[in-house]
């Protein structure tokens, strides 16, 4: 019995022994994420350390936390959000209270940019905001815009592009899911995204945070009630690579020459 003692005594000291080295110290880093602009928090917002392999997001209160081991010096973060100037930080460490971000809209650069488009008539020498607007207007519809701005107020930024139509004064279902109601009935519009014809399915799926722009261009027909028209919307990205160059604006949406 008396063995038995010294033995499990020998084997908890053991244990002691090895706890302490198997245990790293870990470096707490907290913060949380605003708007510049008001204040608010921003959720959702990627937090990426690169050095550590690391990813976290932020909650609803805007707030993020992760550890590092504790003989990090410093820890560098790269911030991102959609509709936000993405930034990239290092801090010393350890901490000495949370870290506040606060990030600035970001604004798309697009006045002053030479873009190509589909049509030799010098509309490449224009900014690409008039651009859009003068397509819509050589359409000869009316035109109902909704901007990145407009977009970014819109509540619930996860909710499908489509219900933010009716923000935009133009009615929606009316009975028939697809329609939309402007001057006149359109039974059948017309969903083109990044000048890219797509099925109405499709055009809904898109979340209006992935959207930067919405048209709804409408035609009317000759001797009839109804409209003819169709629903224009541009993701950021594809705004963004028109601007930088790497795509072109087809001065006819979704290239069917209407």
């Amino acid at each position: 019995m008396r063995r038995g003692v010294v033995a499990h005594g020998a084997i908890l000291a053991f244990v002691g022994f090895l706890a302490p080295s198997s245990l790293v110290a870990q470096h707490v880093v907290e913060g949380r994420v605003l708007n510049a602009a008001d204040g608010i928090p921003i959720e959702d917002v990627t937090i990426r350390v690169p050095s550590e392999n690391l990813q976290v997001g932020t909650d609803s209160a805007g707030e993020f936390r992760f550890e590092v081991p504790e003989d990090r010096p410093g820890v560098a973060l790269h911030v991102e959000v959609i509709g936000f100037a993405p930034i990239s930080r290092t801090w010393m460490l350890p901490l000495e209270r949370p870290i506040v971000l606060a990030l600035e809209r970001e604004v798309i650069a697009l006045e002053g940019i030479d873009v190509d488009v589909d049509r030799p008539s010098g509309l490449a020498a224009r900014p690409l905001e008039y651009q859009l607007q003068f397509r819509v207007r050589s359409m000869m519809g009316i035109d109902r815009t909704a901007t990145v701005a407009d977009l970014r107020e819109f509540p619930d930024q996860k909710a499908e592009v489509w219900d933010f139509l009716p923000h935009m004064t133009v009615a929606t279902g009316a009975g028939c899911p697809e329609c939309i109601m402007a001057s006149g009935r359109i039974p059948s519009p017309r969903f083109v995204i990044d000048d890219r014809a797509v099925s109405f399915d499709e055009f809904r799926s898109y979340a209006v945070e992935e959207i930067c722009r919405v048209d709804v261009v409408t035609l009317p027909i000759a001797g009839s009630p109804t409209e003819s028209g169709v629903v224009l919307a541009w993701t950021c990205q594809f705004l963004r690579d028109v601007a930088t160059g790497k795509r072109k604006l087809s001065f006819v949406p979704g290239g069917t020459g209407r």
